[in-house]
């Protein structure tokens, strides 16, 4: 395997090293493809869209989350993540928990430096549509490994990546479909709601 001199390493450095358990992409879902679902031409939200206050994430961790999220569950011709307001949710659920602070923080740190060692660029945000999804999935692919011990410490930059991009796969699944945008992607109309009592005098005993 090819390593940069600074000790880092380079973008076929990165693919060899999930390739040599390519048997991994095999337990991908047929249904769970991230670059199929985002062939339709769809894209992340403009990197200014983001409207509202977080409680936790700043301006650039926000904006890399809901990028993220929009690519797991991506607006085309229905609402996705962006719409269901997954980023926000997210901060809710981090913003008093220290745990969970330190590895967005460590996980946001750890996709950027993916994004130099993958792209050269400077940060996830500044790489093209193709090289984030090419983490992401390659991210999903190697869970397993990385739960298992399988990356070494001479890559163990990318294990905060990898954890952040699987957590926020299952995250960003189970805000979407307990919100209202998911139930309208689902065709589920929401639960049953109080109409007052029943009017006795009316009914037959």
């Amino acid at each position: 395997m090819e390593i940069k001199k600074s000790g880092g390493i380079n973008r076929r450095g990165f693919i060899e090293l999930i390739s040599s358990c390519s048997f991994l992409f095999f337990l991908i879902p047929s249904n769970y493809a991230f670059s199929e679902s985002n062939q339709k031409g769809t894209s992340p939200p403009p990197l200014d869209s983001i409207k509202g206050s977080f409680k936790f994430f700043n301006p650039n961790q926000a904006q890399v989350i809901e990028n993220v999220t929009s690519l797991i569950i991506p607006s085309y011709d229905s609402p996705g993540a962006k719409e269901a307001g997954v980023v926000f949710e997210i901060d809710k659920t981090i913003a008093e928990n220290q745990r969970l602070k330190n590895s967005y923080t460590k996980g946001i740190e750890s996709l950027n430096q993916m994004a130099k060692q993958l792209g050269g660029k400077d940060s996830f945000l500044d790489l093209n549509q193709d090289e984030k999804m090419e983490i992401l999935n390659m991210a999903y692919a190697s869970k397993s490994l990385s739960r298992r011990g399988g990356i070494s410490n001479q890559y163990g930059s990318m294990l905060p990546g990898i954890l952040l991009i699987n957590h926020l796969i299952r995250q960003t699944i189970q805000i979407f479909y307990t919100s209202e945008a998911g139930w309208k992607v689902v065709g589920y109309q929401g639960p049953p709601q109080w109409k007052g009592n029943l009017d006795y005098d009316k009914c037959d005993f």
